[in-house]
């Protein structure tokens, strides 16, 4: 049978390299799957008048990066901002945020993201009187790099009515100015009445931002996203049908319903696995029910009642199950439901996901496998973490964060997403942290926790797919397989953190199609 593609002079991520031995050179491709994987002496046979042939000069082919945990509409969005990043002191900041507003309509918000305190000269966020000197006129909204505080200049805090009288909950704190006692325009945590009051991008702007979003998923090598938003609704569910048809999202997605909307998608018919009609079949399916109450209700503690109430109804609607597990106080809730429904003697439940788990107890590892839950983790999170524990005395009661090699030992299912925007969405730093597990400044987070970077690579590929329940169709380099693939050059034997520092990615294939190249 003739193929649509061949990719010769390669090596293949294979099932086999993951047993010792080097992959296969030739990857042929048909209907947008995988052909044939095998020996490029079988070339002649594979190639007809219109078939496209690929030197990969030696490269190696690996299976598209699935994200299986992020937010591609809010990564989109910060594209928009004004990015800090670069920024060195608060005076650049003003000056960045100063351009910004000659350039934009009086009255319009003025957007910043990704500021990190740690890399100003000032080691601190900036204050509201010091966001009023670059566009007194204007709202202003500066948001921290690890997206837990933001910082509000002062018209921006009288239209979201927060005042001096303002007290903080626990959905969201206001901060004051030890000295005077008034609002220094920091507030951290989900607080409603900044989300209520920040007006949605203007179409064109979300346009622009989901194009930039989309090259920097392709240039890094990402076939698969799995949206796990918990406010997903069936509004957002259409909206990334519509984006789909515009080609404004290549990936794949798999979008988490929301819990609070459970039943307005299974009114519909709709359940895990469920297909947009308006989309080609694998572009855009239904993925699990995201719960997490913590974030939802503002209880940062929600009861095992309700925990138990809500998962028993995803349950019911033919959903699986991604619990929301930021410390071990969830994460032995989450385990607790799983148990109940276990013991409800109800209809076997879909592969549960616990969304992130970065602290488990030692002693719970045996309780996480028993439940066959998959920790789906954000391995790119771990140099965000490093730099408040390298300045905290150790404590051996403490369990290590991120603890990869344990949660593999005990054949615990795992997963690798990146949670942007709260950290880039480049998969290679994700897997050079999993591996090295070092922040910029060289400090180890749980050296023993480290793990093989062959293994870390199959946790951003095939791991992501069985989060999903798509091990069956993607994830791996085999025959009957999607066509989603990623050549890279330079990785070498993908054995040592200096290969994947090398590591260079050149190509993207989306169901046999180049749709980004070097």
């Amino acid at each position: 049978m003739n193929a649509d593609l061949i990719l010769d002079n390669l090596v293949a991520f294979t099932p086999e390299w993951m047993a010792g031995r080097r992959g296969d050179d030739l990857i042929a491709i048909r209907d947008g799957r995988i052909l044939y994987v095998g020996d490029r002496a079988a070339r002649p046979t594979l190639t007809g008048p219109h078939t496209k042939l690929v030197d990969c000069r030696g490269a190696t082919v690996i299976p598209g990066f699935n994200d299986a945990h992020c937010h591609p509409v809010a990564f989109a969005m910060t594209t928009r901002y004004i990015d800090c990043s670069p920024l060195r002191d608060i005076a650049g900041l003003i000056d960045a945020l100063r351009s910004r507003a000659a350039t934009t309509g009086y009255g319009h918000w003025l957007r910043a993201a990704n500021c990190d305190p740690a890399r100003l000269a000032e080691q601190r966020l900036p204050t509201r009187w010091e966001l009023d000197l670059a566009a007194p006129g204007q709202p202003v909204i500066v948001v921290e790099h690890a997206g837990q505080h933001c910082v509000l200049n002062s018209r921006a805090l009288a239209l979201c009515g927060i005042d001096e009288t303002a007290e903080s909950s626990d959905a969201g704190s206001v901060h004051r100015d030890p000295t005077t006692g008034r609002l220094n325009g920091i507030v951290s945590g989900n607080h409603a009445q900044v989300a209520a009051a920040i007006p949605p991008l203007a179409s064109d702007e979300i346009e622009a931002g989901l194009r930039t979003a989309d090259r920097i998923f392709l240039e890094s090598g990402i076939t698969s996203l799995q949206d796990t938003s918990w406010s997903n609704t069936p509004a957002h569910w259409h909206a990334m049908a519509d984006y789909k048809r515009r080609g404004l999202v290549s990936p794949r997605v798999s979008l988490c319903a929301g819990a609070d909307s459970v039943a307005e998608f299974a009114a519909s018919g709709m359940r895990t696995g469920s297909v947009h009609p308006d989309c080609p079949p694998g572009e855009l399916r239904l993925g699990a029910a995201k719960i997490a109450l913590d974030e939802s209700t503002g209880d940062a503690n929600p009861p095992q009642d309700l925990l138990d109430a809500v998962a028993l109804a995803a349950h019911g609607a033919g959903f699986q199950l991604a619990f929301h597990v930021p410390d071990p106080t969830l994460l032995d809730r989450s385990l607790n439901t799983l148990a109940w429904l276990d013991a409800a003697g109800l209809a076997p439940r879909l592969r549960p996901r616990f969304e992130h788990c970065p602290a488990c107890p030692p002693e719970w590892m045996d309780r996480v496998a028993a439940s066959g839950a998959v920790v789906v983790a954000q391995p790119a999170l771990l140099p965000l973490a490093a730099p408040a524990l390298h300045a905290r005395a150790p404590d051996p009661a403490r369990p290590p964060l991120f603890p990869f090699r344990s949660f593999l030992h005990h054949g615990i299912p795992l997963a690798f997403g990146s949670d942007a925007p709260l950290v880039p969405c480049a998969p290679l730093e994700g897997l050079k942290a999993a591996v090295t597990r070092r922040d910029a400044a060289g400090y180890c987070v749980a050296p023993e926790e480290s793990i093989p970077l062959a293994d870390a690579l199959r946790l951003y590929t095939w791991g992501g797919a069985y989060a999903a329940g798509e091990e069956d169709a993607t994830g791996t380099i085999e025959a009957g397989r999607r066509a989603d693939l990623v050549l890279v050059e330079g990785a070498g034997e993908w054995a040592t953190p200096d290969d994947l520092s090398r590591a260079q990615i050149v190509m993207t294939l989306i169901g046999g199609k180049i749709v980004w190249a070097r």
